[in-house]
């Protein structure tokens, strides 16, 4: 027991003596610098090419080159619609079912017209016998022919108009209106019901149909950072709904209105769509990754600390020795943060336990 008593003794004897002798030293050392035998991760400063990521926000939306809007013909009433907002479509599918007057007026039109091609063919057979007979002049035959001739006109017209608006030209035609599909796609917008009454000058698209095997995405730009967004720059997309994804795209259109009220400019991305998961009206981020060509003093940015309106870095200036670096942030990335300062290349800075020593340092 009294062995382990003097061991203890000789052990806090320094200690002691250094807590003692040391209060006059201690004040004239500066409290940003402290000797510690501790090991933090460290990072090492490097003179790197200012790069810079911008970011912005943004919105999907169906590609305008590649979109058919589907408005209505002829008045009526919704008897069913076939086809749902999201829905894929193809060429000539029917989206939705109208009963219509004017659709009876053509049937009735084309009715007439049968008849009248009817007994056209039926005089123009007649004269042919009688010319033959000497019972009818040639131009009495030339007369029935041309008869023939503007019937046949009106009867091709007439079924022409039918299988516009989707009836047939067989006696079970009913007077129903088809609203088919232009193109294949998905449906993006609908805007009808059924009991639905239709006006043929409503301006109002039916059904939009768009193909998303492309898409835009329109994006925000900020008047400060209207000189840096070129046309043919490539960008990064993130969208709310896949985080972990990354798209690629291109801007392929800048505006060149700002916008009053939130002092914006557009700009237009296009990219790929392959498998659909980008939908029309998601939300998204969009990065920018510029280079610069100046050099600045790069750092990793978990070894930066913001405190009291200042930023900071724990620097290494020796082994087991911290101090703390005042810095001046030019620039900051994904990757980087561009800092100016005591610092050069190949400075250590501390990353990982950064903060727990610079409070440490600061107290």
């Amino acid at each position: 027991m009294p062995f382990r008593l003097l061991i203890a003794g000789l052990l806090a004897a320094p200690v002691v003596s250094l807590t003692a002798c040391g209060g006059d030293k201690k004040a004239e050392l500066p409290t940003n610098t402290k000797d510690t035998e501790s090991t933090y991760r460290t990072d090492t400063v490097k003179s790197r090419n200012l790069a810079q990521d911008l970011r912005f926000t943004g919105k999907v939306s169906y590609d305008q080159r590649r979109v058919d809007q589907v408005f209505p013909v002829v008045s009526g009433n919704v008897l069913a619609v076939n086809a749902a907002l999201g829905t894929h479509v193809t060429q000539g599918q029917a989206l939705a079912t109208v009963q219509s007057a004017d659709v009876s007026g053509y049937l009735n039109d084309y009715n007439a017209a049968k008849s009248d091609y009817a007994l056209a063919k039926r005089t123009a057979d007649n004269t042919e016998q009688l010319y033959k007979t000497n019972f009818a002049s040639q131009q009495d035959l030339i007369a029935a022919r041309e008869g023939l001739t503007k019937a046949q006109s009106a009867l091709n017209r007439t079924q022409q108009i039918l299988k516009l608006y989707g009836a047939s030209s067989s006696g079970t035609a009913k007077p129903v209106y088809q609203v088919k599909a232009p193109v294949s796609g998905y449906v993006v917008s609908r805007n009808i019901n059924p009991n639905m009454q239709l006006r043929p000058d409503n301006s109002t698209p039916l059904f939009t149909i768009s193909d998303l095997s492309r898409v835009w995405i329109l994006l925000n730009i900020y008047e400060t950072d209207i000189e840096a967004v070129k046309i043919g720059a490539k960008v990064n997309i993130n969208a709310l709904a896949y985080p972990d994804k990354q798209f690629t795209g291109t801007i392929t259109n800048i505006s060149n209105v700002v916008d009053a009220d939130t002092r914006v400019l557009q700009a237009r991305v296009e990219l790929p769509n392959p498998n659909g998961l980008l939908k029309p009206d998601m939300f998204c981020t969009v990065s920018l990754h510029l280079e610069d060509s100046g050099e600045g003093l790069a750092v990793n940015p978990k070894a930066v600390i913001f405190s009291q309106d200042k930023y900071f870095v724990v620097k290494q200036a020796g082994p087991g020795k911290y101090r703390v670096v005042p810095v001046q942030v030019v620039r900051s990335t994904s990757q980087y943060t561009y800092v100016k300062g005591d610092l050069k290349n190949g400075d250590q800075v501390v990353t990982e336990g950064s903060l727990l020593l610079f409070n440490d340092l600061t107290d």
